[in-house]
């Protein structure tokens, strides 16, 4: 073997100059003894092994010892010091003191807040919270993050909750103050993104400072995604967290063969010539051989994952409810949960007329530009018609300028595109607002076009648009049209003039045709009828009539119920209906959550709240409600449209199962599907299926509901839609870990009195 004949030499050289350790024989017995019995000389079983390596697995995880005072202060404030809270509180301690940050990301409803404070209670220094505005709290601190550094006694040590809607005068605040050692991100999967302002704004609040980052969603990302997250408090050049200290090409790593497989995964059956070599090429560089095989690319990008999670595993602390029921540790805490039943299909019915323009619209107006999509989206890639190009073009030689053009107006004309599908799905009304919308944006544009010969893009909304809530993009949109009109133009607009335009005609007449598209959806809504005698309306309130007229099981109250929905525009459609359905017990949730919406949230579906009222019976709501709120007197959950990324379904789920306070035994969740006139339910399901499919590869990328290895069929993609949130957790690998060795102690009682004198 390589080098032996120079090991040999340099054990016999030593041998040579060996000195005697002692001529005593009492002491030649004990030091042989400990040679054999505590030195790694010491022979051991391949069982033992085993059971060495599992427990020194567990003792990493044990974590610092905590004050008795913090478990008195749980007490004082009625606070169950539940025992997956206390380990994990040990835990974070000992992960922050190593690494000067944690990630706590145990799933929605087990209580990361009072994780968080308590650990920041241990750690003894003054600090700040960032977190989402509506869940801050007020002056009287009766509620939110306000509330809970009280009670931890966090405010007499100077502790303040801030809004993540205003960094830069947190990081103002900070810079002032000196002395902040602590920083508490509430929600930090809103900051995944490093190339926003934002991001960085929070990295430099977070610079020097130990970093406690909470989120519910850490691995429904990209690579880069939960890098950035890490960044926060890890050095990515001098990270302790693996063997190789440089984090920062880990992920690198990670990222190229991430976004190349997908890639691959996406195109290698593209129609698209160009799209389909590129895809066969980063094949090829990646396994060797151009034959792609999708299987092997799954395989890949599962193993991806699993080294992720694995990297990042010594600074992370996440739990789910199948681990709470999987360890006997904790088992007792789970009680204190209620049980999720399996999703409740509630379809409404389209009459075949209204069924097929549902299809057009989907597979045919607004599909995907190479499925023959007829919405033109001009407006918002100006550069490919000044410069003549197509979308498979990026693959030529351009600057690195043109090149970002490219790219940015063509994610913003896709972005636009997803966004009509997407409002579609939710609510004809919605979808007919923003046709009304996009319609007058193309008019203002296609005039100023004619009457100047020029075409303005505002590079700012390019940067910000992708930043912006959802419901905030049309608005922007339509300020701009109007700044157009006034020919007002910011020095941050990019001119474009149409006479050095490579398709100077083809620009203006897709333009025309989007605007005749426009019209035409108008036209045929209003044929239809389908805004004014709406099917998914009918529906929605003759199911929550059922729901919430039914008489209460024994012991629980009456079942309120929390309708979600992604589109602001869709809780403006519902309003007036649902009130007047429902006799004004319908608390609407439609823009800024100010004091007196949070008040009348708290009192109406709130169990800890201490002043109860029962003045509503539904919660009509946006996703601004699904973080951080306790909404447990409702029990029911009402996806008014599909929730693409099944991390809200567990957003939206963990607001009503709260183990703070259980009210229901059993909680329910209602998903909308579309079906045609005299369908039995196994038809329902199928028509329901095709449909969906068909938004789900209208929607590409931008829908996350299948994992990169599974396979996007319109059963499958039913089955995700309808599973149940609390069965799609895996097992924590330490609670495997754990119930492993839990198994062997109980076949070898004497198993931890063997390993005890093992070196490790």
């Amino acid at each position: 073997d390589y080098g032996f004949n120079d090991a040999e030499e340099y054990f016999d050289n030593l041998w040579k100059d060996s000195v005697k350790i002692t001529e005593s024989d009492d002491y030649k017995e004990r030091f042989l003894k400990v040679v054999e019995k505590e030195t790694l000389i010491r022979k051991i079983t391949p069982f033992e092994a085993y059971a060495l390596v599992l427990k020194s697995y567990l003792d990493i995880f044990r974590g610092k010892d905590i004050s008795q005072r913090l478990t008195e202060i749980f007490k004082e404030n009625n606070y169950t010091p539940y025992t997956y809270q206390i380990d994990a509180i040990k835990q974070a301690l000992g992960i922050v003191e190593q690494n000067n940050g944690v990630l706590i990301a145990d799933v929605v409803g087990l209580g990361k807040t009072i994780v968080a404070c308590a650990l920041a209670y241990e750690l003894k220094q003054r600090g700040i919270v960032i977190a989402p505005p509506g869940i801050i709290g007020d002056r009287s601190k009766s509620y939110g993050w306000n509330k809970y550094l009280e009670e931890f006694g966090l405010a007499k040590l100077g502790w303040q909750a801030f809004s993540s809607g205003d960094l830069k005068t947190v990081l103002d605040a900070v810079s002032a103050a000196r002395d902040i050692e602590v920083v508490i991100v509430d929600e930090a999967h809103r900051f995944r993104n490093q190339n926003t302002k934002d991001y960085e704004l929070l990295k430099n609040i977070c610079m020097g400072k130990k970093v406690i980052l909470l989120t519910a969603t850490p691995f429904n990302n990209k690579p880069d995604d939960i890098f950035s997250l890490l960044k926060l408090f890890v050095v990515p050049k001098k990270s302790s967290i693996t063997l190789s200290d440089n984090l920062e090409a880990k992920f690198y790593g990670f990222s190229n063969i991430f976004d190349r497989l997908s890639y691959v995964k996406k195109n290698f059956n593209s129609q698209d010539q160009k799209k389909r070599k590129k895809a066969i090429r980063y094949y090829s560089s990646t396994f060797g051989e151009s034959n792609a095989d999708i299987k092997r690319v799954d395989l890949h990008l599962r193993l991806i994952a699993k080294e992720i999670r694995d990297v990042i595993e010594p600074v992370i602390i996440r739990r789910n409810r199948i681990d709470l029921v999987e360890n006997d540790q904790y088992r007792n805490d789970v009680k204190e949960l209620s049980y999720i039943d399996d999703p409740m299909e509630w379809f409404f019915e389209l009459t075949q007329e209204q069924s097929r323009f549902y299809d057009k619209v989907i597979s045919e107006y607004f599909a995907l530009p190479e499925d023959g999509g007829k919405f033109k989206g001009a407006i918002y890639k100006p550069y490919l018609y000044e410069q003549g190009k197509t979308p498979g073009d990026l693959e030529e030689k351009s600057s690195k300028e043109g090149n970002f053009y490219f790219i940015q107006q063509l994610n913003l004309y896709d972005f636009m595109r997803r966004l009509l599908v997407k409002r579609f799905e939710s609510s004809f009304g919605a979808f007919e607002q923003s046709i009304k919308n996009f319609k007058k944006i193309t008019e203002d544009v296609l005039k100023f076009v004619r009457k100047t010969g020029k075409y303005i893009l505002d590079r700012d909304l390019l940067e910000k648009i992708f930043e912006l809530d959802i419901d905030e993009i049309e608005e922007h949109l339509n300020e701009y049209a109007k700044k157009l009109e006034s020919e007002e133009h910011k020095k941050n607009y990019k001119i474009y003039e149409l006479e050095k335009f490579k398709k100077r005609d083809e620009f203006v007449s897709d333009i025309e045709s989007d605007l005749n598209l426009f019209n035409k959806i108008l036209r045929e809504l209003e044929d239809l009828n389908i805004v004014k005698d709406d099917p998914k309306v009918k529906s929605l309130t003759e199911k929550l009539k059922d729901i919430i007229n039914q008489p209460p099981f024994d012991g629980e109250p009456k079942r309120k119920a929390v309708i979600f929905t992604e589109y602001r525009d869709t809780v403006k459609y519902l309003k007036n209906i649902l009130t007047k359905a429902f006799d004004n017990r319908v608390l609407v949730v439609e823009g800024v959550l100010n004091a007196s919406i949070l008040r009348e949230i708290r009192k109406n579906l709130d169990a800890s709240y201490k002043d109860q009222e029962d003045m509503y019976d539904i919660l009509l709501t946006t996703d601004m409600v699904s973080e951080g709120f306790n909404l447990n007197r409702a029990g029911i959950v009402v996806n008014y449209d599909i929730p693409w990324n099944p991390v809200r379904v567990i957003q939206r789920v963990g607001r009503i199962n709260r183990i703070s306070k259980k009210v229901f035994n059993k909680l329910y969740i209602a998903n909308f599907f579309p079906t045609e006139k005299g369908s039995g339910l196994v038809k329902s399901r199928d028509i329901a299926a095709s449909k969906m499919l068909m938004i789900h590869k209208s929607l590409g990328e931008d829908s996350k509901i299948f994992d990169p290895d599974e396979e996007p069929t319109a059963s499958n993609l039913y089955k995700k839609i309808q599973q149940n949130p609390d069965k799609s957790e895996r097992e924590s690998f330490y609670t495997t870990v754990y119930k492993e060795f839990e198994k062997i102690k109980k076949q070898c009682p004497d198993i931890l009195e063997r390993l005890k004198d093992f070196p490790t």
